[in-house]
C-alpha cells in the first residue's frame, strides 16, 4: 500500500472492466424484468446477487458492480437517500467479497445469506436513522421489518425469502463464472 492509502483496490484489466459492465447490466435488466412481472416486491435482490458474483473476479469488480447496480437502476425506479445507502453498502460488501476464494456452494450460500441479512438490516437502519429514529430504534424496526407481512399482509418473512433466493443464485452462478474465466 502506498503512503497515505487506507486500502488498495486494484482496478485494472479488461476482465474486471468487462465483468463490471456485464454484471451491472444484468442486475439492472433483471431488476427491470422483475418489476415488470411482479412489481416492486422484493423476492430476489439482483443488484446484490450480481455484485457477489462479480466479486469473484476481483474486489474492484465487486465494489464497482455494487455501487453502479443500485445507482444506475435507481435512475429508473426513483433516486432518493436509499440510492446512496444501498449503493455504498452493496459496494463495500462486494469489495469484501472480492477476497472470498471458496467455490463450495454450501459455504457461498451461507456467507451470501449472512451478507444480505447484514445488508438488509444495515440499509433499513441507516434509512430509519435519516428519518429521525434513534440508532437502537432504527435497528429494531429494521430487523423486525424483515419478518413482517407485505403486499396487504399476504406475504410473511419476505426478508429471509429474498435472502435465500439471492443466496441460491450466488451459490449456483459464482463458482461457474470463476471456472469459465480460469479456462479463458
Amino acid at each position: 500500500m502506498g503512503e497515505g492509502t487506507w486500502i488498495e483496490v486494484p482496478c485494472r484489466g479488461s476482465r474486471t472492466v468487462a465483468t463490471v459492465g456485464m454484471m451491472t447490466a444484468l442486475s439492472i435488466a433483471m431488476r427491470v424484468v422483475k418489476h415488470l412481472i411482479i412489481g416492486a416486491i422484493q423476492v430476489i435482490n439482483f443488484p446484490f446477487m450480481f455484485t457477489l458474483i462479480a466479486s469473484s473476479i476481483s474486489p474492484c469488480a465487486g465494489l464497482l458492480t455494487g455501487i453502479m447496480s443500485y445507482a444506475v437502476s435507481d435512475v429508473l425506479f426513483g433516486i432518493g437517500p436509499w440510492t446512496a445507502v444501498n449503493s455504498a453498502l452493496c459496494g463495500i460488501i462486494g469489495l469484501i467479497w472480492g477476497y472470498i476464494r471458496t467455490e463450495r456452494r454450501e459455504l457461498l450460500f451461507l456467507l451470501s445469506f449472512l451478507s444480505e441479512f447484514i445488508f438488509d438490516v444495515a440499509n433499513s437502519s441507516i434509512l430509519y436513522m435519516l428519518f429521525g429514529l434513534s440508532p437502537i430504534q432504527a435497528l429494531i424496526v429494521g430487523l423486525i421489518g424483515l419478518f413482517l407481512p407485505v403486499m396487504g399482509g399476504s406475504i410473511f418473512l419476505i426478508g429471509p425469502m429474498t435472502e435465500a433466493t439471492t443466496s441460491f443464485g450466488v451459490a449456483l452462478i459464482r463458482p461457474r463464472l470463476r471456472s469459465i474465466l480460469r479456462e479463458g
